[in-house]
């Protein structure tokens, strides 16, 4: 995959975990990649401060956690996801 779609896949995924469990980018980092992405850790915690400075998610060390925006923002994207999916994956 592109990097140009890489990163906004990379950010929902963050955004989906963080709302199972608090996240490290050490411990999530071999699941985002197990998606078939290229993050390191490094990489990883950029995008985690990205969605933090934008108020989706906050941190507590090195602990990254879901805020009620980015639970909000993440239901808004489900439903995206699931009409995307509905007409591109669907309609092979």
């Amino acid at each position: 995959m592109h990097s140009d779609f890489e990163s906004p896949f990379t950010r929902i995924h963050l955004l989906y975990h963080a709302n199972q469990n608090a996240i490290t980018p050490e411990e999530i980092q071999p699941e985002i990649n197990s998606h078939g992405y290229h993050f390191s850790p490094e990489q990883v915690k950029q995008e985690l401060d990205h969605l933090t400075s934008e108020g989706y998610i906050t941190s507590i060390g090195s602990q990254y956690d879901i805020t009620l925006k980015g639970k909000d923002e993440l239901r808004s994207v489900q439903q995206h996801l699931e009409t995307l999916y509905q007409e591109v994956a669907k309609n092979k």
